[in-house]
């Protein structure tokens, strides 16, 4: 690659173009320089982003995470040795949000290491994804990790109540395939006791779930699968330092420093739209930096919309509301082409190469801190989640009214095409209104939220219509499963401008599986179709309530046919 004097900062590791905000960005690290923000950091000075301190001073704890994990490594490590000894082969993590989504990370990232177990991430609530997880399992020689800082998650307790059930009917110690990973106080705490589960963590209560990936959270499942995790832990380490060395007022030389003023500057004039390039190998890391920055930025009004598979296109989109990182290995040929590309186009963009995936923690911690720099920069609180809980809160109401009278409530039907479904909150009549609509959208985006099956054929059927949305609109188009979503991108849906357009598909299911009242109950009064259902409506309701547009397209339990329907209806009609 030869940017030929056109970056405004270049390193061996990182490169950045910021075109005409470029005195911008420099001002700005003048301004936390001067403001000495790298001190006031590590004194978690709560004025940094708010004067209140609420669900700050009791949330940086991820901070010094590098250290403080260093000391417990070897607990992680004895236990994840004395798992493999019981003849453990498999680990499934029941969890939801960026609690959970680093253990997947490390699964994708990390070849597999002979003599550890095999880690899935089990975050749906689709019924038939939850029992071909359970088939393709032995469950006696299954290890479940309960991952919830509140200990009351919904969808964790209800996966943890049926394997626990599953579990049950096999062996009489079922207690001892369960771990759990939870916050002082949880009510996990004295399941697990009553239970008789293997082993309690506790994690450190001022880390928020997204800022997770090196406490127990991300460590336990890692060290289980054979990452060696105090490699990674000093790769950390390295950053903190960076940080560290900033406080002598040097914020201009720190990469953390610099990605964090350019994420937050960008984002300040209006370039919100964050498209991502990856070498392969580092693609994993993708879906834990989307829901750290949407959930952490996308609020009271503003948000930044990360945009995941933008290699594919062979140029990058350009965009008055575009900006770019590329995430590449050293010496990626094609991710340096990209930045070829972008450097001539006069997009910003920044460049981070590591040499190894192993450096994928220090990653962590960099954009965990960039984060936090660039929510102080758009003038909001990086920590919270003010709109997370109205989804779940109309959710729990629809619950409640199937628990008294045996029925949901439902949407009624716009029209319908081709067996499809089509309810929306647009007075959306026809096919033609909607695709219309699509066409003519010219600010914001389109957000593809999927209540289905998560499977690898459901998963291309769905990048498919994906690509063909974007290939008829100006905006770009996200994909998201459901109930994934809700617990991180699903907070920038509801807080940011409000320019969103949201198509949801809401699939029937082919099997169900009853939710036991209580672990080690035999009654129940839900199921996991009901849940998912419920967790839909109440997606939509919420969206509806924060004035965001909405079409719910419910489909049939042949998922990807159906999917695959829905492209077809969006592509060009032929002519004589």
């Amino acid at each position: 690659m030869s940017t030929e004097n056109k970056t405004d900062f270049e390193s061996a590791d990182y490169t950045e173009y910021a075109g005409d905000y470029g005195s911008l960005i420099k001002s700005k690290l003048l301004e936390l320089d001067k403001n000495r923000f790298a001190e006031r950091f590590f004194n978690f000075d709560h004025l940094l982003w708010a004067d209140d301190p609420s669900e700050i001073t009791n949330r940086l704890g991820w901070v010094h995470l590098p250290q403080k994990m260093l000391g417990v490594a070897d607990e992680i490590c004895d236990f994840s040795e004395s798992i493999r000894k019981k003849g453990f082969t498999n680990v499934v993590v029941l969890g939801m949000g960026g609690s959970s989504l680093s253990s997947e990370v490390f699964r994708n990232m990390f070849a597999p290491r002979d003599g550890f177990l095999h880690l899935t991430l089990l975050d749906t609530t689709d019924p038939d994804f939850i029992l071909k997880t359970r088939e393709k399992i032995d469950l006696l020689r299954t290890l479940f990790v309960v991952s919830s800082k509140s200990g009351s998650t919904v969808e964790t307790v209800s996966l943890m109540k049926y394997f626990y059930g599953e579990l049950a009917e096999k062996t009489d110690s079922a207690g001892e395939h369960f771990v759990c990973i939870t916050d002082p106080g949880s009510q996990l705490i004295d399941t697990a006791r009553k239970h008789r589960f293997t082993k309690v963590f506790i994690n450190d209560p001022n880390v928020g779930g997204r800022f997770s990936a090196l406490s127990y959270f991300g460590l336990v499942p890692a060290s289980l699968t054979g990452v060696d995790i105090r490699k990674i832990l000093q790769s950390a380490a390295s950053v903190l330092l960076e940080l560290e060395d900033a406080t002598g007022g040097n914020c201009h030389e720190s990469r953390s420093f610099r990605l964090g003023t350019f994420l937050g500057v960008m984002a300040r004039e209006g370039r919100d739209k964050l498209g991502f390039v990856f070498s392969e190998k580092l693609f994993p890391f993708g879906y834990w930096a989307e829901q750290l920055i949407a959930e952490s930025i996308g609020k009271d009004g503003v948000g930044i919309l990360p945009l995941l598979d933008e290699a594919n296109a062979d140029a990058p989109r350009h965009g008055e509301d575009r900006v770019y990182i590329v995430f590449s290995l050293i010496g990626d040929e094609s991710a340096d082409a990209v930045v070829g590309r972008l450097a001539d186009s006069g997009v910003p963009f920044m460049q981070i190469a590591v040499d190894s995936p192993e450096q994928v923690a220090a990653e962590f911690l960099r954009f965990e801190f960039a984060v936090a720099l660039a929510g102080s920069i758009v003038g909001i609180n990086p920590f919270d989640q003010p709109d997370v809980e109205s989804a779940k809160t109309f959710a729990r109401s629809f619950l409640k009214l199937y628990g008294e009278t045996g029925e949901l409530e439902s949407e009624e039907p716009d029209f319908s095409e081709n067996g499809l479904v089509f309810s929306s909150n647009r007075n959306i009549k026809s096919l033609e209104h909607l695709k219309d609509l699509v066409h003519s959208k010219k600010r914001g985006y389109i957000s593809i939220q999927a209540y289905v099956d998560p499977g690898e054929e459901n998963s291309k059927e769905l990048l498919s219509l994906r690509a063909q949305i974007e290939s008829i609109s100006s905006v770009p188009v996200t994909l998201g499963f459901g109930p994934r979503f809700l617990h991180s991108t699903g907070q920038l849906h509801k807080g940011d401008s409000g320019e969103g357009f949201f198509i949801q598909i809401v699939s029937q299911n082919a099997n169900d599986l009853r939710i036991p009242d209580d672990i080690g109950s035999p009654e129940s009064v839900f199921s996991f179709g009901i849940l998912k259902t419920a967790q839909a409506t109440g997606d939509f309701k919420s969206l509806d309530e924060k004035g965001r547009g909405v079409i719910r397209i419910d489909i049939s339990s042949e998922v990807a046919k159906n999917i695959g329907k829905i492209t077809q209806l969006f592509l060009p009609q032929e002519t004589d």
